[in-house]
């Protein structure tokens, strides 16, 4: 059973925002799992604000592809397919690419103790088979990398793929020792700290190329759902 997503209570306006960018950041993290339900009143009671608010983000996340509005007025999660998985992919490899070796000109000496610390963290959490803790590093260490690219316009549309593809890096949480193979957290900052924006982009788009075949061998898609017989 899915354990509850837990949101601190939030009390300055405007609402609607904070709403949504809570649950933007929450789906971003992986913290839903694909094919999840969401409602308007749980998602109101674990915010501690009234249904509106929480009806205004639905929509907005609605629009940005991120949720699926079901007929009985339900949220869902979606279940990419192999087509929509496949693109996302190749989408996050030239982005985040780009950002890596647009941040190896421009990333500071603390940014790259801070991004030692997090690839730290996400080597314990591997070994540790911590799958929320490796997915929270993850994204910590992947964002921190595309922030020093000083690209705000690219952040955001890397942003708006971890959207679509977040909850779906649930499926890590079938082997997060295995990540250990792939993983190119220490190419990347290594190359980085040298200033060497063509390794650091090869690093990166190694690791995401790692993680999407990873993905392939294990996560359900929506063909492979559809096709689950439900009758015994």
């Amino acid at each position: 059973m899915t354990e509850q997503v837990v949101f601190e209570k939030l009390e300055r306006d405007p609402l609607h925002e904070r709403v949504h960018r809570e649950l933007r950041s929450a789906i971003i993290a992986a913290r839903f799992e694909p094919g999840q339900k969401l409602t308007v009143r749980s998602i109101s009671a674990a915010f501690g604000v009234s249904t509106m608010p929480v009806r205004a983000a639905f929509a907005r996340l609605a629009a940005e592809k991120a949720v699926t509005p079901l007929a009985n007025g339900t949220i869902s999660i979606p279940v990419l397919t192999r087509e929509q998985f496949n693109e996302l992919m190749e989408l996050r490899m030239l982005l985040e690419g780009i950002a890596t070796e647009k941040a190896a000109r421009l990333i500071m000496p603390d940014e790259i103790s801070s991004l030692q610390l997090i690839a730290g963290g996400l080597h314990e959490a591997a070994q540790a088979n911590d799958a929320d803790g490796y997915l929270q590093l993850n994204q910590q260490f992947k964002f921190a990398v595309f922030k020093a690219a000083r690209a705000p316009v690219l952040e955001d549309l890397i942003e708006r793929l971890w959207l679509q593809i977040g909850p779906f890096m649930r499926h890590y949480a079938a082997d997060i020792r295995g990540q250990l193979d792939t993983d190119q957290y220490d190419a990347v900052i290594d190359a980085l700290r040298r200033g060497d924006g063509r390794t650091a982009r090869a690093a990166m788009e190694a690791d995401v190329a790692g993680g999407a075949e990873f993905l392939q061998r294990t996560a359900v898609f929506a063909e492979e759902a559809a096709e689950t017989p439900t009758d015994k």
